[in-house]
């Protein structure tokens, strides 16, 4: 039907022109009889053959154009009648069957993408969550480290006191503040008497404990406030801030009666240590720098010595 509607006008176009041209092979016909000799009838018959040859050859161009136009709209319908697979719709072609498995292939395909994405999500959330702590644990470590190491490099190993360098450091600071404050400070200085005496005769083993128990006996005896050092060899400095001369020598008698009144065994033998004390006032002394200070402190225990050692010697 749609082929008639398309291309009907331009077919009954078709055969009025064959009619037309029919007409006037005839009209030529007629007009040439008297030479031709043709009757009027086999011109009639030659008319009508043309104009039936004409219908027939009309019938078949239709039919053969109607055939080919049913082809087109055949396949038009086909493919307009197929749904589309992105709206939800099924296929009726033989590639349906085809598009289907390739579309659940994909799908898979992006399934198994988004599980091994989301997988790897949480294995790199856990790792995070290892690495933080892994790292706090890592700062905690270092921290302890750093303490460890700011302890060793101002502690003397041995006795557990603070060191030499240490003294000096604490020693400035405290004799700034002294003078800075108007405040007094004093300063101690123990040495052991005979020491080496100790070591040939008892060893050097036995000697190391002396030397760890006056430095826990003189620590005994301290403020939170107060500083024992182990100056080098057997001598020993205690920093005591804010302390008066009578406070010091009272603190320096205590250490030295518990000190000469602790006993040491070495196999069979029993034997005891005294110790020399030379004790020095910021307050009591015109002194300008740390050097000064310790130089002092030195004299004063030179003349514990000198006394006859088990003394102590301040100013």
């Amino acid at each position: 039907m749609l082929f008639f509607k398309k291309y009907g006008t331009i077919l009954i176009k078709l055969l009025l022109y064959n009619i037309v041209l029919s007409t006037g092979i005839v009209a030529i016909l007629l007009f040439s009889n008297n030479s031709t000799g043709f009757s009027m009838l086999t011109i009639l018959v030659l008319l009508v053959c043309i104009i039936l040859s004409n219908l027939l050859f009309t019938f078949f161009l239709l039919k053969s154009q109607t055939r080919s136009m049913n082809q087109i709209l055949q396949s038009f319908n086909d493919i307009t009648s197929e749904k589309n697979l992105l709206n939800g719709e099924e296929l009726e072609s033989s590639d349906i069957p085809e598009i289907k498995h390739w579309a659940k292939g994909f799908l898979t395909n992006i399934n198994t993408i988004v599980k091994e994405k989301n997988e790897l999500v949480v294995e790199l959330l856990e790792s995070k969550k290892l690495l933080e702590h892994y790292s706090n644990n890592l700062e905690e470590i270092v921290e302890q480290r750093t303490e460890i190491l700011k302890w060793l490099a101002i502690t003397d190993p041995l006795t557990g006191l603070y060191n030499r360098r240490y003294f000096m450091e604490q020693l400035e600071q405290e004799f700034k503040r002294s003078r800075r404050y108007e405040r007094d400070l004093s300063l101690l200085m123990i040495d052991i008497d005979f020491f080496k005496r100790i070591n040939d005769t008892f060893g050097h083993q036995t000697g190391d404990l002396v030397l760890r128990k006056i430095s826990s006996i003189v620590e005994s005896q301290l403020r939170d406030a107060d500083l024992a050092f182990r100056f080098g060899g057997e001598e020993f400095m205690v920093i005591l801030p804010e302390t008066s001369l009578q406070d010091v020598s009272n603190v320096a008698e205590r250490m030295r009666t518990e000190i000469m009144h602790s006993y040491y065994h070495h196999d069979e033998s029993e034997f005891n240590v005294t110790v020399s004390i030379g004790i020095i006032s910021v307050k009591c002394n015109q002194v300008e720098s740390i050097d000064s200070l310790i130089r002092k402190v030195d004299d004063n225990l030179y003349m514990a010595k000198k006394s006859g050692r088990n003394q102590i010697v301040a100013s």
